[in-house]
């Protein structure tokens, strides 16, 4: 038996200083046993529409808490986190879509999308308030993956600057890699040694294989 976990490429996130680091999550999670001796497999599903998120892992008062869960603002992921989640337009060359997000904090929110100038082509952005970062980071941003009942994976994100537009660029290719990394947890980036799934081609599935050899294929299909 073996652990296998599915994390995205690193969104690019062009309009932050460079020493900020990019983080990671892994998307899932399972074990599956030898294939000639079990017949079993795996079966993960992404969704190709691209959400902007965000989480603080600041408390929240209980009030709050009944606030968000009655009107459904947020999903709570862990505990003493919230987080919020919009469906975004990547902008084009025309710079038509809806392509910027605007987050709110106490109690957190991201605003319906709207168009706004200045949005690198295939990117979107997340207009940052103004805030007071503690020497641990308690607010992320980026790109972000749902699984079966809604709750919300930071899948490649940023601690945010404050006051300023955050421009995420991310890439619909997705890894395949050996190891236990439950949902959710923020996992080392490294390409190598890893399946590579790449929806940017027009392909709509992949089925990857783990070899005897230690080595993966991945094959794209309809």
């Amino acid at each position: 038996m073996q652990y296998f976990y599915v994390f995205q490429k690193q969104a690019a996130f062009p309009s932050l200083p460079s020493p900020v680091p990019i983080l990671s999550g892994s998307l899932g999670c399972q074990s599956v046993g030898n294939y000639a001796t079990t017949g079993a497999q795996i079966n993960f599903g992404l969704d190709g529409q691209v959400y902007a998120g965000a989480l603080s892992t600041k408390p929240v008062s209980a009030w709050q808490l009944i606030a968000l869960l009655a009107l459904n603002a947020a999903t709570l992921s862990v505990v003493g986190s919230t987080s919020a989640f919009r469906p975004v337009m990547l902008t084009t060359a025309d710079g038509s879509p809806d392509n910027c997000t605007t987050l709110t904090l106490d109690p957190i929110g991201l605003s319906a999308p709207a168009y706004q100038s200045g949005i690198a082509i295939g990117g979107f952005g997340v207009n940052v308030p103004s805030y007071t970062p503690l020497p641990r980071p308690e607010l992320y941003c980026g790109v972000v993956a749902l699984n079966d009942n809604q709750a919300i994976i930071l899948s490649s994100f940023v601690a945010p600057v404050p006051n300023a537009v955050v421009t995420c660029i991310p890439k619909q290719i997705f890894f395949v890699k050996l190891g236990y990394q439950p949902v959710g947890s923020i996992v080392g980036y490294e390409e190598s040694n890893a399946a590579c799934c790449d929806f940017t081609t027009g392909y709509v599935t992949y089925t990857v294989t783990y070899n005897a050899d230690g080595t993966f294929s991945a094959t794209g299909g309809p």
